[in-house]
């Protein structure tokens, strides 16, 4: 039996072999047109994306650039050259004015007490300025005040001191002092971020003030002229001391105190040395209104700088949109109500910024949130006589209004 099996042959088909799917015309052309018709829905997505990202990335290029300065400043930045600190001794009740003036190495004053000319900057800052002469009543004798009808960013803005004027010449009056009152219609309109061209231009303005009440004789020679702006409070006890004593130095700065949005928030950096007392010398020669460093000399512990320290959060905003370092301010968010509100209830900066400081430690040190003080023995008289008023300064700023 052959048990061979039968060779296996190809199958063979009269069908054809399968050929490739092949869309009819009228569907090529419905497709092409579906594509056609979400082409402009896709694009508009796309590109709204793109703006997105692209506003986000402004935002995030502009605060990086900014903060990359701050941050990597111990590396192309130095402080200020060391000053001569004099150390601030109180008055004990028992002694006497040269006991006094001796322990910071001075003498007596003699010849009764020299005029006293408070030099100020005001914008918006009516609150702080009350506090400010209050502060300096028993001492002062002659206000000197500049305002104009723009912010130093060239926007317009109110006449806010004269249209309160009455509020602060009751002030004046009760302190037997007497009111000059300038405003300031020059300022050039929509500086670019940054500019200081404008606030040069307002202290320009109150050293043609103080020249111009030097020369009617109501600034004598040996008076001393405060040079500090109006959110830089000099303490009663500092001009006590430096009304009763001579010897120090023509041009004494005054080491002051930093606090960010109320007295319960003081900054960890050692405070700030800007303020200062010049006294006019005889003669002719003039006394310029500056803000920068004028001798090496500073008397420690004399005052407060409180930078946002105001009763609402509108008027943060304004000193945030125009005063000379609002090329800080990357991106209108940092404006909003509710970010700003918790920026102020935990203490962190306005801008979200990193401290100015010239070690790596310091930044990391300086930078965050502030440390609350529960205690205010130490701060400008009006608050101590009015501490409901004045709420919003001590133990109240997280409760300050919008407007």
């Amino acid at each position: 039996m052959d048990h061979r099996k039968p060779p296996i042959l190809p199958t063979t088909s009269s069908s054809p072999p399968p050929s490739p799917r092949r869309i009819p015309v009228l569907g090529a052309v419905a497709a092409a047109a579906n594509k056609l018709t979400r082409r402009p829905l896709r694009a508009a997505l796309v590109g709204t994306i793109a703006l997105l990202v692209l506003l986000y990335n402004a935002h995030a290029i502009s605060t990086l650039r900014r903060d990359v300065g701050y941050i990597l400043r111990p590396l192309w930045d130095t402080p200020e050259p060391a000053f001569n600190v004099i150390k601030h001794f109180p008055r004990a009740g028992d002694d006497n004015d040269e006991q006094w003036c001796g322990a910071h190495g001075w003498a007596t004053r003699r010849g009764g007490k020299p005029v006293v000319v408070d030099a100020v900057p005001v914008s918006t800052e009516l609150d702080m300025l009350e506090i400010r002469w209050r502060e300096y009543a028993p001492f002062v004798d002659i206000l000197l005040v500049v305002e104009s009808n723009m912010t130093f960013a060239g926007t317009p803005k109110p006449l806010h001191f004269a249209a309160h004027r009455a509020r602060f010449e009751r002030i004046a009056h009760d302190a037997g002092a007497k009111l000059v009152y300038r405003a300031v219609t020059d300022f050039e309109p929509n500086l670019p971020s940054g500019s200081f061209k404008n606030e040069a231009c307002q202290r320009q303005a109150i050293s043609d003030l103080i020249a111009a009440e030097r020369g009617s004789g109501a600034i004598p020679p040996g008076a001393l002229i405060i040079q500090s702006d109006v959110d830089e409070i000099v303490s009663r006890d500092t001009l006590q001391l430096l009304t009763m004593c001579s010897g120090f130095p023509s041009q004494l700065h005054l080491q002051v105190d930093n606090y960010l949005y109320s007295y319960d928030q003081p900054l960890n950096d050692g405070g700030y040395w800007r303020p200062r007392v010049v006294t006019v010398p005889a003669g002719g020669e003039g006394v310029d209104y500056h803000h920068g460093r004028g001798s090496d000399d500073l008397l420690a512990a004399a005052g407060w700088h409180c930078s946002f320290c105001f009763p609402t959060l509108q008027d943060m905003r304004a000193k945030m949109t125009g005063y000379s370092h609002n090329d800080r301010l990357t991106s209108a968010r940092l404006l909003d109500e509710r970010r700003l509100r918790r920026r102020v209830c935990e203490g962190r900066d306005p801008f979200g910024m990193w401290a100015e400081a010239f070690t790596f430690r310091d930044v990391i040190a300086h930078s965050g949130p502030t440390r609350r003080r529960n205690a205010f023995l130490h701060v400008p008289v009006a608050l101590k006589e009015e501490p409901e008023r004045f709420s919003y300064l001590l133990d109240k700023g997280c409760e300050r209004p919008n407007k």
